[in-house]
């Protein structure tokens, strides 16, 4: 069972995470898989143009993005949930 939004320190009183909630269940657990990873992606790229580093990705970085093909669908959700962590 996925754990509650606010495990995660989120509130409802974030009107979005409210009507998330409302809609997906408390733990998102509803969810279809289609929607979490376009959401993830979305809120990855925006967290990223909104980081304060001028950096950008270290070669290590772009190289394993070139081989994500290498993965299984399992192993890209598995390899989303480590980098979380």
């Amino acid at each position: 069972m996925a754990h509650p939004v606010g495990y995660y320190s989120l509130s409802h009183d974030n009107a979005l995470i409210k009507d998330m909630c409302e809609t997906w269940g408390e733990g998102l657990e509803k969810m279809s898989e289609s929607d979490t990873l376009w959401l993830i992606g979305r809120i990855a790229h925006e967290a990223w143009l909104a980081c304060d580093s001028d950096e950008p990705p270290s070669n290590e970085a772009s190289s394993a993005w070139n081989r994500l093909h290498e993965l299984k669908q399992w192993e890209k959700i598995a390899l989303i949930k480590a980098m979380v962590q």
